[in-house]
């Protein structure tokens, strides 16, 4: 059995706190049909009372965490078209959507908890799996029935040093 393992690259479109407090992600400016991936190296950006945190490597021109666009090119496959969502737009019509890549966090400026939100695949994902290309097979493969699929694990990080015993 083949497992196909695509970077994590959903587009997450809305959050919502106990609050009520609702990134809609449409106070950022972009210009259209654009994306900030944190290539001005700020570490994150923020919508309603959430933080996503951003990582950008400048020598490889690469970045993981969060991002957000406007993009809307459900059409082109592959990685250049990789900050589109394959919806077209973000939640209920917004222009902005956030995009995770491939894992990513988010932190609420007072406690509380998300309470729900919208995720869809990014066009690269989506075609990927749909078609198939340069690094995977078509999910179910020429027969569609190759057993496939594409996990999204969310949850409450893990601490980096969980507690253990101590010996002298």
């Amino acid at each position: 059995m083949k497992h196909i393992y695509l970077a994590l690259i959903a587009s997450f479109l809305l959050f919502n706190s106990v609050a009520q407090s609702v990134a809609r992600f449409d106070e950022l400016n972009l210009a259209p049909e654009s994306y900030w991936n944190g290539s001005d190296l700020s570490g994150s950006f923020k919508s309603a009372d959430f933080t996503f945190y951003n990582s950008h490597n400048k020598d490889w021109g690469s970045w993981s965490g969060f991002a957000y666009s406007n993009m809307t090119d459900i059409i082109t496959a592959g990685y250049g078209n990789q900050y589109s969502a394959i919806a077209g737009s973000g939640n209920a019509g917004s222009a902005n959507y956030a995009v995770c890549f491939p894992s990513a966090e988010v932190k609420l400026a007072a406690s509380g908890k998300v309470s729900g939100f919208y995720v869809t695949n990014s066009t690269y994902a989506y075609l990927s799996m749909a078609r198939g290309d340069a690094f995977s097979k078509k999910f179910g493969g020429e027969t569609g029935n190759d057993p496939d699929f594409f996990k999204l694990t969310i949850g409450s990080p893990i601490p980096r040093y969980p507690e253990c015993n101590h010996w002298n």
